[in-house]
């Protein structure tokens, strides 16, 4: 043992030290095989007792904690004490080091200690009595900080009961707590030192602690408000001394009393009586807010911005039902809107949050009308400060910032928030307001722009049937000098589109719109924000568009030879379709093609490895130009006896991408990009492709053998959603299903006989999502057929066992699936069931159904992933549906046998709780119902 001890010593130092890489990773591979075996609780604990070195101590710690953590179960019931009175020694010991890192480690590994250790029955008064000296307290304070936030640790899978019963531990223990950190806090103002910054850092930590203790809801109502901690936070905040750190944390913590009052909630009268004194406290803090700004202290301004706008949303129930009560008066929402002048944008957006809750409340509350002339007063102000807020720098050269700056991030953010609450004011007054800034005689370009971005916000809002102002807004736009701003430019040009729908109702200023926007495609920077507008304006204005068709297919062939953006050629591709969709069916082929063409012959260019330069050199430029065009190709009403417009450019382009698929099989991203451009293309024509049918089937097919990348799978599926109803069809697709079974098994599995191979299937979770919704659309198009096959078997098999593979998309195609199957055994309108049929579909239920039942319970409480229990509950609605008397029974089975004990035989979930969850599922109307009682079941394990 003390051989192994001294590795693990010399292997953690040569961890954190060399600079070796070769060193490191075996060191790190040895560590981790150590930390896996049993010998790790001693020798861990070993080092701490003995060992100085701080990376040495690190690491011991962080074992022991990793132990508790994910191991407990390895030590027995007896050795518990032992190691608890260990980690207090350790503990002690740390308390008079520097070692904060090894501290924090120790005080995870107590507190999860404590989480798991049911017979530590007064865990915080025995603590804060053990460590009472002064100089202990730092070490006290940051472990009873951390305490609580371990209750929701979900990697220690306490359940629900442990938590309701730490969660009643702690809460009966708070006025301990409490009276221990005011007793600290008084302690240290009566100290007498030089140095002030310990001082303000033991504040700081009491302060953390108290706030970890209020946001997880374990200290009562009228224990805050009694204490001298809430008071004595009220005088930090007030004190223009306070250091930022300290004022940071202040701030959290009484942020963390406001959000016990959930947005639009009424409150019972103990919490009346804080809410109230948190109301009187903060107004008192206005001129502090005022002494900060004019300071220039930004840190402390946005501090007071999230105090106000929490304040706000805990008095929100009070502004839309009891606006003249006390905890109603709106004067709270002027503290916010005073944070609207403060010259840092950052500041204002803390109170964003406030603004989108209530306008999304007002919107749908019964007393709409009502609640908007209250607020408009207010929101006028709120529209005024985002306007002068969304200005640009008067020194700005460029197009307006993107998403990716910070600012531009905060003009998308503020945009958002005015198109949420224009309606409290109306979006054509909020119009004409703007406007006013417009024909101010010595308005600045940055004012222009600002008034014209927040224009855009809300543009579509606007009545169609509106003509004064939004005529004079257009004409002033489609007039601008060639000289302004190219901001102003800019944000012109999105305008007009954002205008499409009422162009469509004015069609006389179409053409000078499109001018306007085409002069923008001669400068790069621009093109992007111009071809956005372009599609917006096709596609809203299509009818009037048709005789514009030439022109546009003219500036896209014209694109390929001129400096623009990819993704701007790509939206005028679109704008070109859109409108080319409009043509009479026997009119669309010769555009089409000519459209196409462009692309076949880039393409072509590529794959004879014609050296071209930048991203036309690439596959993927010309495969996502195609996509985009047959994506956004939509022919209606062509005559059966017809060609479908799209097939002679279909059976033009087949012959490339197949080519494009041999090259590059091995390159899964160029592989994807064919698999997704030849999807559109199938879906363009539907069932008009028959001709290239076999040898499609033939090339995927083959494809998928050589490298089985999945999106083969999907494209498979695609064929069966377009053919599988075809009876001319539907034995060649059982084949090519036969195929791709055998090989996804092969790959997955190595051996199709063991389909039950759950490790292998975790590595495939991408196969198995692809595989099932190939599965599905058998079920849906041509489910006899699919069913009758002899690999029906083993692919339900596949998918029971897979209920298990913790990947949401995999789970969503595996229970869709499974829903799909189930429901042909008890709805009338699947036809062609005959008797032999129906008995084939009941055998396979009566023979899985437990199976499945027992895997679905087993995924609801064993998956991390989230978003599973929907696809779960649809299932299980099914087999209800199916056969209700079984599932009563193979459920009340499957959750008799699941554990109700932890291995020390601790109760985890009682027999009464689980038999509730029973209940539920069998009384449930429908889906919904058996989600939250399978949540119910997963919060009793996690």
């Amino acid at each position: 043992m003390e051989s192994i001890k001294q590795t693990v010593i010399q292997a953690s130092q040569t961890f954190y030290t060399t600079q070796d890489r070769e060193q490191r990773r075996s060191a790190e591979q040895w560590l981790n095989d150590f930390k896996k075996s049993v010998d790790a609780w001693f020798i861990s604990d070993q080092i701490l007792h003995t060992d100085k070195n701080e990376q040495v101590l690190f690491f011991a710690a962080q074992t022991i904690r990793s132990k508790i953590q994910n191991s407990f179960h390895e030590l027995p019931l007896e050795s518990h004490e032992s190691l608890k009175n260990s980690l207090i020694e350790h503990l002690e010991k740390l308390s008079l080091s520097k070692y904060s890192t090894v501290q924090t480690q120790i005080n995870i590994a107590l507190s999860d200690l404590v989480m798991l250790m049911a017979n530590w029955q007064s865990p915080i008064p025995e603590l804060i009595q053990k460590f009472n000296k002064p100089e202990q307290m730092n070490s006290l304070v940051d472990f009873l900080t951390i305490l609580p936030e371990e209750i929701s640790n979900k990697r220690l899978k306490l359940g629900q009961n442990r938590r309701d019963q730490l969660r009643t531990l702690f809460s009966n223990s708070s006025p301990f707590l409490i009276e221990y950190l005011e007793q600290s806090l008084t302690q240290i103002s009566h100290e007498t030192t030089q140095n002030n910054q310990t001082n303000q850092d033991k504040i700081k930590s009491i302060f953390k602690c108290y706030s970890s203790w209020i946001e997880t809801k374990l200290i009562e109502t009228n224990l805050i408000i009694n204490s001298q901690l809430y008071a004595y936070l009220f005088r930090i905040l007030a004190d223009p001394n306070t250091e930022l750190d300290l004022h940071d944390v202040v701030t959290s913590c009484l942020i963390n009393i406001l959000l016990l009052f959930p947005f639009n909630a009424r409150v019972d009268d103990v919490g009346r009586a804080l809410l109230l004194s948190l109301k009187e406290n903060i107004f008192n803090l206005t001129m502090c807010y005022k002494q900060a700004e004019s300071e220039s202290n930004t840190e402390k301004c946005s501090d007071f911005c999230m105090i106000y706008t929490e304040l706000c949303n805990a008095l929100s129930y009070y502004y839309l039902n009891e606006p003249s009560s006390q905890l109603g008066d709106m004067n709270s929402i002027n503290l916010l809107l005073m944070c609207g002048t403060h010259e840092d944008y950052e500041v204002f957006q803390k109170s964003f949050v406030f603004w989108f809750n209530i306008s999304e409340e007002i919107y749908t509350n019964e007393k709409c009308d009502k609640l908007c002339l209250q607020f408009k007063p207010f929101v006028y102000t709120l529209i005024d400060c985002v306007c002068k807020h969304c200005r640009l720098d008067p020194e700005h050269k460029s197009i307006p910032p993107s998403r990716t700056d910070d600012f531009g991030d905060f003009r998308v953010k503020a945009a958002d928030l005015v198109s949420d609450i224009v309606f409290i004011v109306e979006a054509n007054k909020c119009f004409e307001k703007m406007f006013l800034i417009l024909q101010a005689p010595n308005a600045t370009w940055f004012e222009i722009e600002s008034a014209l971005f927040i224009m855009c916000s809300f543009a579509k809002s606007i009545s169609q049937e509106e003509e004064q102002c939004v005529t004079q807004v257009v004409q002033a736009i489609l007039s601008l000098p060639s000289q302004v701003h190219i901001s102003v430019k800019c944000t012109g040009i999105r305008l007009i589109g954002e205008l499409c729908d009422w162009l469509n109702k004015h069609p006389l200023f179409i053409d000078n719109a499109l001018n306007f926007v085409c002069s923008g495609f001669s400068d790069p920077n621009v093109a992007q924000i111009a071809a956005n507008t372009m599609l917006n304006i096709c596609t809203q204005c299509q009818t009037h568009l048709i005789n514009h068709l030439e022109t546009l297919l003219n500036i896209v062939i014209s694109t390929d030879n001129i400096d623009m953006p990819s993704d701007a050629s790509m939206e005028l591709l679109k704008s070109a379709v859109v409108i080319l969709n409009n043509l009479p069916s026997s009119e669309i082929t010769e555009p089409l093609i000519k459209l196409c063409n462009i692309q076949l012959q880039g393409l072509g260019k590529v794959l004879s490895n014609e050296k071209i330069q930048g991203t036309k050199g690439l596959p993927l430029y010309w495969l996502d130009r195609l996509t985009a065009i047959f994506r956004t190709v939509k022919i209606k009403n062509v005559p059966t006896s017809n060609i479908h417009p799209c097939q002679p450019v279909i059976e033009q382009a087949w012959p490339l991408i197949s080519a494009c698929l041999n090259k590059y099989q091995q390159d899964s991203k160029i592989t994807e990009c064919c698999c997704r451009t030849l999807r559109f293309m199938l879906r363009s024509t539907e069932k008009y492709s028959k001709g290239i049918l076999v040898d499609f089937v033939n090339v995927i097919i083959s494809m998928y053998r050589l490298n089985h990348f999945s999106c083969f799978l999907y494209l498979g599926s695609i064929l069966v959603d377009i053919y599988g109803t075809e009876n001319e069809f539907k034995a060649g697709l059982i084949e090519m299903m036969q195929i791709f079974t055998n090989q996804a098994f092969d790959y997955i599995i190595k051996n199709c006989q063991n389909v039950e191979n759950l490790d292998e299937l975790r590595k495939h979770p991408d196969t198995i999502d692809d595989f099932f919704r190939l599965s599905l659309r058998f079920m849906q198009r041509c489910p006899l057929e699919f069913i009758e096959s002899s690999i029906f078997s083993p692919v339900i098999t596949l998918a029971v066992t897979s209920l298990n593979l913790d990947h949401r998309d995999a789970n969503s195609s595996i229970t869709k699936f499974l829903s799909e199957f189930i429901s042909l055994s008890h709805k009338p309108q699947i036809k062609g069931l005959n008797e032999s049929n129906s008995s084939l579909v009941n055998r396979f239920i009566a023979e899985i159904g437990y199976k499945m039942i027992e895997n679905s319970i087993h995924a609801t409480i064993n998956m991390t992933t989230r978003d599973t229990k929907d696809g779960i509950a649809d299932v299980l609605s099914e087999l209800l549906s199916a056969s209700r008397t079984q599932v009563e029974t193979d459920l009340l089975a499957v959750l008799k046998n699941l554990r109700k004990t932890n291995q020390h035989g601790c109760e985890i979930v009682t027999e009464r709780q689980l038999l509730e969850v029973h209940n539920k599922i069998m009384m449930s109307n429908g889906s919904n119902e058996i989600e939250n009682a399978l949540i119910q079941l997963e919060q009793l394990y996690l």
